[in-house]
């Protein structure tokens, strides 16, 4: 669609938003080029003069998925001025407006996060994000309350599904969602979460995301980006983040470790960890997919094999 009939589009609300803050005002009628990324947020590339800049429009089921705007903004300012995100321009929790100086880099692929040198660099980059004094503002994350929260809304998408089919023969189940599965996914993840309650709390701040998408290298720093589900939790789970979404091996879990903390975490810990990050990729894949049948085809792809890794699961 070009700009000329975006009227009421995406493009349109993200021009009002820019419109509306002094900081980005400029922006409004500036040059706007897409970004691909995820399927819940719109995002562009903004030029003006020699100055390029990133734009993100919030999408409107955030809030269900797991996003807290408010909390995003109080930690893309420490992060940013901490240089392990690109300067903040403006964020508005209100609408999820993001504003950033855009990098000029590449993202990684999932071959370069599994190099080895690579990995010193995520571990040395997690290394100074953990060691930050959480700013206030920040939520704290909870990842066995956010599969159940997920867990919940699945069912009751499930639920409102069959109780509509007693009415209509549909033929099939337009959700997607296999309640024994979710029932399977449940039990994997009792025994992930349970394990990691022994360890106590290590509360440091986390960005909970770590898919090379996410990853721009610049040549000479590594940027992180996309701080959406970032906050205040344990830093297993961004190690867990960056050993599933791009299938370490046992040996890959084991030299990232080393990189980020020697022998001070032991390789079971990381195991209930990925297990545990595992259930919540799962079951959000679903909740999405679930959703939107007409768009969430990958998505869906990516739960089903999520979820038959769970539940092969031996403990």
């Amino acid at each position: 669609m070009s700009e000329a009939s975006a009227t009421g589009s995406p493009v349109a609300e993200v021009r009002a938003a820019l419109a509306a803050h002094a900081s980005t005002r400029s922006l409004a009628e500036a040059a706007l080029e897409p970004v691909q990324g995820g399927l819940s947020n719109h995002a562009w590339q903004a030029g003006q003069g020699d100055q390029r800049y990133f734009v993100r429009l919030g999408g409107p089921e955030s809030a269900t998925l797991g996003v807290d705007r408010a909390s995003e903004r109080a930690m893309l300012e420490i992060v940013a001025a901490a240089g392990l995100s690109p300067p903040l321009l403006a964020c508005d929790p209100s609408n999820g407006l993001l504003v950033t100086q855009f990098v000029t880099g590449r993202p990684w692929r999932r071959e370069d996060a599994r190099e080895s040198r690579n990995i010193e660099r995520i571990a040395e980059r997690l290394r100074l994000l953990h060691g930050l004094a959480p700013p206030s503002g920040v939520r704290r994350i909870d990842f066995a309350a956010q599969a159940r929260s997920l867990e919940t809304q699945l069912r009751a998408l499930a639920d409102a599904w069959q109780a509509g089919r007693t009415h209509r023969d549909d033929g099939g189940n337009p959700t997607g969602i296999e309640v024994a599965s979710v029932a399977s996914i449940r039990r994997v993840a009792d025994v992930a979460f349970d394990r990691l309650a022994t360890r106590g709390p290590h509360p440091v701040l986390c960005h909970n995301d770590l898919h090379h998408l996410n990853l721009v290298d610049d040549g000479n720093r590594l940027w992180i980006v996309d701080w959406e589900y970032g906050g205040i939790g344990d830093p297993l789970f961004d190690l867990a983040s960056y050993a599933c979404q791009h299938e370490f091996t046992a040996d890959e879990r084991a030299r990232l470790l080393d990189a980020y903390a020697g022998s001070a975490i032991e390789a079971p810990a990381l195991e209930a960890a990925c297990m545990a990050f595992d259930v919540v990729q799962c079951l959000w894949y679903l909740l999405w997919a679930a959703r939107n049948p007409g768009s969430g085809g990958e998505y869906a792809s990516r739960a089903a094999v999520l979820a038959r890794r769970l539940t092969a699961a031996r403990w």
